[in-house]
């Protein structure tokens, strides 16, 4: 009887170890981290216009490629994992990428974390759901925003007509007041992609009696960004 019992607890305290010590892994595509891939050597190339409405009357229109790259990482003393990202611009793809600047990115717990020029942002909340709002300015000391997450494995055709199966939009600014301004700003993922398209547009608009309705642009800006190649080194 002793020896049984013996056999019984060796076996039951086993179990238990394998229990305490096995860990359950939590699925990345439900919670809807693979929206924002993170992973040393990965790189994605965008075409952008850059638009700029001067107060004078000047209109500046440039247009360039930039390069986004996941060059290294290092572990925080939370215990997350922070990753460098170097942006790059050149003019056309016959020229050199140019250094433009370097900034962080981290996954910490439910919500993806973007530190740009010293301010972090949270760019996507954990889990998705369509609908879902929070604050993207909470981890800074700037006013508080609501971001809003839309269009949840929705398709998207880029500008050169290629199709991203399922993409998730994020709102950020939707002020289309169009007698006064206009402020839209918003970010397209795709699924194990990461970032596909960014906009930014912020439009002033004469307000005078001769010309308030007709939306005349005084002075604003108008920023697209599209995904073209996107890959690992």
């Amino acid at each position: 009887m002793n020896r049984t019992f013996s056999l019984l607890l060796v076996v039951l305290l086993m179990i238990f170890w394998a229990c305490d010590t096995d860990t359950i892994e939590p699925d990345e595509e439900r919670l809807g981290t693979t929206f924002f891939p993170l992973s040393v050597g990965s790189y994605s190339i965008y075409e952008v216009e850059n638009i700029d409405y001067k107060i004078t009357g000047e209109v500046i229109t440039s247009h360039f490629q930039r390069k986004v790259a996941v060059v290294d990482s290092f572990e925080n003393q939370a215990g997350t994992i922070s990753y460098i990202v170097h942006y790059s611009q050149r003019d056309t793809e016959a020229d050199p990428w140019e250094f433009s600047t370097a900034w962080t990115a981290r996954k910490d717990g439910n919500q993806v974390v973007l530190i740009e020029d010293n301010i972090p942002y949270i760019k996507i909340s954990f889990p998705i759901e369509t609908g879902k709002t929070w604050n993207g300015n909470a981890l800074n000391s700037l006013d508080s925003i609501e971001y809003k997450m839309d269009s949840l494995y929705s398709e998207y055709i880029t500008p050169a007509q290629d199709t991203i199966e399922n993409t998730l939009t994020v709102i950020q600014e939707n002020d289309e007041d169009f007698v006064v301004d206009l402020n839209r700003k918003y970010e397209i993922y795709g699924l194990n992609i990461g970032l596909v398209y960014k906009e930014d547009v912020f439009l002033q608009f004469c307000t005078d009696t001769d010309c308030l309705g007709q939306q005349q642009i005084e002075v604003g800006h108008e920023y697209r960004q599209y995904l073209t190649v996107y890959g690992s080194e």
